[in-house]
C-alpha cells in the first residue's frame, strides 16, 4: 500500500492510478447528493441536511483530483505551451459541456404528461425566442450540476500562474497551504456581506448568493492550490496519508459527527457563520471533514489499485475511472426519470430505500451510457474521452509478455497467458 500509484510516462500522459480510482468514488457520492435533494420529502428535512453534509464533500474531491492531475502532468515542464493546453483544455471540457448543455436544454423542454413516457415533446419551447434565450442563459451559468466544469474553466484560465507561484515558494509548501486556507475561511465567513455589496452595486443579479458563489473559483481556493501542491510533493504527502491512515479516519468521523451535532443547534449572528453549516456546503464547520473524506477517498483508491487486489478488482476499477466522467455529464438524464417513476409508481417505497435504489440505478446507467457512447464517433463530445474500440469493450484475453494485466474494457477480467 506504500506505492504512490504512478505510471511511467511524460508531460500530461503521466497517470496516478489511484488518484484516477478516486473518481468513481466520487461520483457515486454527487449522485448520492443529487438524489437525496430530489427523493427526501419534506417532512425529513432535517435528516435531508444531515445526510447532505456526508455527501456534498464530492464538489470539494472533483476540483482537487482535477487540479492534482493537472499539476501532476506539467510538474516537469519548465513551460506550458499554451496552444496546446487550450486545445486539450477545451476538448476535454468546453466540447462536452456544450454537448450537455444542447441536450439539457432539449430534456428540459420537454412536457411532463401523466402516464408513461411522462414525457412529452413540444418544439415551441425549443425553437422559439425565449427557448433560445434560455439556451444562452444556461451556457452561460451552467445547467445543475454542469456549472462544475465552468468552475473547471474557470481554474484552467488561472492554473499557469498559480503553477508558477506554487513553483516559486516550493520550499514552503505548507504555508502556501495555509495561506489558501485563510482564503477559503474568509470566503466562507464574509461571502453574504460581499454578495451584498455585489448586488447593491449591480454587479450581480438578484439570485441566491449560493448560486455565485457555487460558480466562482475563488470559493475553490483552498482545494484547488492544495491539489498543485499535493502533485508537486506527491511522494512525501502520499507516504504521510499512507502512515496515518488511522487518525485521518477517526478525525473525518469526529469532524463529520461535530459538524452533524452544531447542525442540530439554534445559534444566531456571526456564531451562526462559524458553526452552522445548514445547507451551505462551503460552510466553516465542514471544512474538516471535507478535508478528510478527500483523504480517506484518496486511501481508498490506493487500497483498490494495490498489486495485491485481484485482477478484476482492478480491472472494475480502472473501468470505472474512464467512465465516471459520462456518468456525471448524464446522471441528471436517469434522477429526473426515475422521480416521476417514484412519484407515479412506487410512492410506497419509504425514502431511505428509494434514495439507496436511485444511487445504484443512476450509477449502473450511467455507466452503461458512457460504456457505450466512448465507443461512438461522439465520445469526445459526449463523454469527455477519446472514442474506444468494440472489442475493447471484452479486452484482450491473451497478453504480451510483460504486459499489465490490468483490463482493457469493463467486461474483461484481465485473463493473461
Amino acid at each position: 500500500m506504500a506505492s504512490s500509484g504512478a505510471s511511467q510516462g511524460t508531460g500530461t500522459r503521466q497517470r496516478l492510478e489511484h488518484i484516477d480510482a478516486m473518481r468513481p468514488i466520487k461520483q457515486a457520492a454527487v449522485i448520492s447528493t443529487h438524489a437525496l435533494i430530489f427523493l427526501v420529502p419534506a417532512a425529513a428535512v432535517t435528516s435531508q441536511t444531515n445526510l447532505l453534509i456526508l455527501t456534498h464533500f464530492s464538489r470539494e474531491a472533483f476540483l482537487f483530483v482535477s487540479s492534482c492531475m493537472l499539476a501532476y502532468g506539467y510538474r516537469e515542464l519548465s513551460r506550458i505551451g499554451s496552444r496546446l493546453y487550450w486545445k486539450r483544455r477545451l476538448m476535454a471540457v468546453g466540447a462536452p459541456y456544450v454537448t450537455w448543455t444542447a441536450i439539457y436544454f432539449l430534456f428540459t423542454s420537454l412536457v411532463v404528461i401523466h402516464g408513461f413516457p411522462f414525457y412529452a415533446v413540444h418544439g415551441g419551447m425549443i425553437l422559439s425566442g425565449a427557448g433560445l434565450l434560455r439556451l444562452g442563459n444556461l451556457l452561460v451559468s451552467g445547467y445543475y450540476h454542469l456549472y462544475y466544469l465552468i468552475v473547471i474553466m474557470e481554474f484552467y484560465a488561472i492554473f499557469p500562474l498559480l503553477l508558477r507561484l506554487v513553483r516559486r515558494f516550493s520550499a514552503h509548501p505548507v504555508r502556501l497551504v495555509l495561506v489558501a486556507l485563510a482564503w477559503q475561511l474568509t470566503n466562507a465567513v464574509f461571502w453574504p456581506d460581499i454578495y451584498s455589496v455585489v448586488t447593491r452595486l449591480h454587479i450581480a443579479g438578484a439570485t441566491s448568493q449560493s448560486f455565485w458563489e457555487s460558480r466562482l473559483v475563488t470559493s475553490y481556493a483552498f482545494y484547488l492550490v492544495a491539489g498543485i501542491v499535493v502533485a508537486m510533493h506527491l511522494k512525501d504527502v502520499h507516504d504521510w496519508i499512507v502512515s496515518h491512515r488511522a487518525l485521518i479516519l477517526v478525525e473525518t468521523v469526529g469532524a463529520a459527527a461535530t459538524a452533524i451535532l452544531l447542525n442540530l443547534v439554534h445559534f444566531s449572528g456571526f456564531a451562526n457563520r462559524l458553526l452552522h453549516a445548514g445547507d451551505d456546503p462551503f460552510a466553516i464547520i465542514v471544512i474538516p471533514y471535507v478535508v478528510g473524506a478527500i483523504m480517506c477517498v484518496y486511501l481508498l483508491g490506493v487500497y483498490l489499485v494495490d498489486p495485491q487486489r485481484s485482477v478484476r478488482t482492478r480491472a472494475l476499477t480502472k473501468s470505472g475511472s474512464d467512465n465516471s466522467y459520462g456518468i456525471y455529464l448524464s446522471q441528471m438524464l436517469w434522477i429526473p426519470m426515475l422521480v416521476r417513476l417514484h412519484e407515479h409508481l412506487f410512492s410506497w417505497v419509504p425514502w431511505p430505500i428509494a434514495t439507496v435504489a436511485a444511487v445504484i440505478i443512476v450509477y449502473s446507467l450511467g455507466y452503461l451510457f458512457s460504456v457505450v457512447m466512448a465507443r461512438t464517433p461522439v465520445s469526445r463530445l459526449v463523454t469527455g474521452r477519446a472514442r474506444a474500440s468494440w472489442p475493447s469493450l471484452v479486452g484482450r484475453r491473451r497478453r504480451a509478455p510483460g504486459a499489465p494485466d490490468v483490463a482493457d474494457g469493463p467486461l474483461d477480467v484481465g485473463l493473461v497467458s
